[in-house]
Formats: C-alpha cells, structure tokens, sequence
C-alpha cells in the first residue's frame, strides 16, 4: 500500500461536484434561459441569443465537430456577448467575421450601441449567475457533502490537500470555515500570491485554488484583487468565460494555472468529481502530466449511463492509458461520503504493476 505524502493528491472538482448543493451547472443555466426567452423581459434577447448559439455551432463544425458533438454553454454564450460588446465601441480594433457572419452581426453591434442590449443582456446572466444559480436559498445546508474533505484530510496524517477547482460557488470556503484553509487572500480581503508560500504549510490544511474566479471575487481600480459579501458590480465581478479569457495574462489566474500545472506533474493521483473533461486548456495540462509519469492514477466522478464508454472516451480525449482511471458513477454526495477516503485510492495503486516508487 501506497504512504501519500504532499502533493501526491490533487483535488479537481468540476460544476458536477454542486449539483446536489442545487447549484445549476452550464447546461441548466442555458435551459432556464432558453425557457424565459419568450417572458415579456427577456423576449428582447431572444434573436441575439439565437444569433450567438448559432455561430458558436457553425464555428464548432467548421473546426471539424460533428453537429451531435457540439456543446453550447454558459461560457460560450457570455464570451460571445463580450465580443459583439468589445465589436461596438467605438476604438474597437477590426473584427474578422466570415462572409453572412458579419452581415447578421450588423444589427446587433447597433443594437448594442444604441441600447446597450448585448450588454444588458450579459448583465441579466451575471446577476442570475451571483444569484439563484450559483446562492440558491438552501445552498448552505445542501452542500454540507463536502465536509467530507476535512474527513479526508484527517486520514491522510496532516498532509495538506491542494484543491483546484473550476466553479465559481462558495461550497469549499463555506464548508471548511474554521478549518486552516488558505484561498489566497489576507484578513482584509487582498489577494496575495505569497500566501501560498508552502513554506509555512505546517500551518495550512487545504490550498484552494479558483482556477476561473469566484462570485466573491472583486475587481478593484488599482486593478487588484477583493473579496467580499458586499455587492459587486456586474462589470466588476471577477469571474472569467470562454478558453482566450481563461489563459489571460493575470493573475490570480495565470498563477492558479501555472500552479495547476506544477502540482499535476507532482501528483501520483488526481481525483477529478464533477469534471466532464471538456475543458481542452486543463486537459492539456492533465495530458501532459500523465505522459511525464505513466504510473500517475485518476480517479473520476461522474455520472455517466455507460462506465466503459466514458473511460475508452477520456482515455481517448487525454491519450492515456484505461489502465490509469478509474471511474465511480455516482452523485456528488454519495462520492464524498462513501467514496473520498485514503482506503479507496490506495487500493488503486495495490498490483505489482502499479507499484509505487519508495518515495510516494
């Protein structure tokens, strides 16, 4: 049996790892919009939204998708308002659309301009997103599953667990309230790359890493960094939509990415819950590590109606191994409170083959 030691564990949770908190993941945020596009308020959005998920689908085939293969999210739909938003100011820089494209695009950069409509539209979506969607009225008591990290953290002798994650909700900071957990910002709400100096890690039980922002994050105009409970601006919200945003040169997310990357290639296991393996940018950064360690283990989530197709699937997509993953189809809750223990990922390393180095 394997003696984890730090950063041999990674933690990656996806928006699959709230839904049981009744927090919406991507695709229930794009069906409670397609469903009030015909409400009196919204009916005003609805060609855009129209215009916006078409191009997104064309755009997906052209790169070689097939029509069935091609999934419209909450970020695709919010990086392309931010576009056609970026298109209509008047010292925007030229925009290459292709042929029919620029023309249908024509009356919604006026309509933008005239009324701001991609933008109250995109300012509709962010409030849902800081609301209902992500603080629905029970969210507290609903995600109390993910107590089961502390648990977890207990059995592995004091080791400090590194937790990535992609959401923009509160369940890890609320659940572990009281617990030494360092998300990156000071006792004034400043956020700090130094706080994640490891050398004091003795101190620390869980680094949390917010790979996409937070919707307790603020932009401040000295351009750093906030948290806070009070009210932000939608324009000031510091959450991140769509692959080109989410490589951006700033940190804290350059930092967070780099550090993804540093601590993946550490990692001998990655346990991944609510991911869908969708996301090219961190699958990159999985691939990679895993074809610099090919005894490297990932441990997946997700419910899926047929296991081996989704393993052969995410074997393909990352180019590694079946051998290497193991996948519990479960829901969130059931996983962090049956499943999350030292036990169950030491028996992945438990054959001769998958023996590990001394060290680990």
């Amino acid at each position: 049996m394997p003696n984890f030691i730090s950063d041999d564990i990674l933690i990656l949770l996806g928006a699959g790892a709230s839904c049981n908190a009744g927090i919406l993941n991507s695709s229930q945020m794009i069906n409670s919009i397609e469903e009030d596009l015909d409400k009196d308020d919204w009916r005003k959005f609805k060609p855009l939204y129209q215009y916006i998920k078409s191009i997104h689908f064309q755009k997906e085939i052209l790169h070689g998708n097939r029509p069935e293969n091609v999934v419209f999210n909450i970020e695709n739909l919010v990086s392309l308002l931010d576009t056609i938003i970026k298109i209509a100011k008047p010292d925007a820089e030229p925009f290459v659309f292709v042929g029919s494209w620029e023309k249908r695009l024509n009356p919604f950069i006026s309509g933008e301009q005239t009324e701001s409509l991609a933008s109250s539209f995109r300012e509709n979506i962010i409030k849902r997103i800081r609301g209902a969607w992500l603080m629905p009225d029970d969210w507290k008591s609903k995600s109390a599953y993910y107590k089961s990290l502390i648990e977890f953290k207990n059995e592995l002798d004091g080791m400090p667990l590194e937790i990535f994650t992609l959401n923009y909700d509160l369940c890890v900071e609320h659940n572990l309230s009281g617990e030494h957990i360092e998300d990156g910002f000071d006792e004034n709400g400043n956020w700090s790359f130094r706080r994640y100096d490891h050398e004091q890690e003795n101190q620390i039980g869980y680094y949390l890493y917010k790979l996409h922002g937070s919707i307790n994050w603020k932009k401040s105009e000295t351009e750093r960094l906030i948290k806070t409970e009070g009210h932000i601006d939608t324009n000031d919200l510091a959450i991140i939509f769509g692959v080109d945003n989410k490589l951006q040169s700033l940190d804290p997310y350059l930092f967070y990415f780099y550090l993804f990357r540093e601590h993946c290639l550490n990692a001998k296991l990655i346990i991944a819950s609510g991911y869908g393996f969708m996301d090219e940018h961190i699958n990159d950064v999985i691939r990679q590590a895993f074809k610099d360690s090919p005894k490297k283990k990932l441990a997946i989530n997700m419910r899926c109606p047929d296991v081996g197709a989704t393993k052969t699937g995410i074997s393909a997509r990352l180019k590694i191994s079946e051998d290497q993953i193991e996948i519990f189809n479960k829901d969130a809750v059931s996983f962090f409170r049956d499943d999350l223990k030292r036990r169950t990922f030491e028996g992945m390393f438990n054959t001769v083959d998958d023996s590990l180095p001394p060290n680990f």
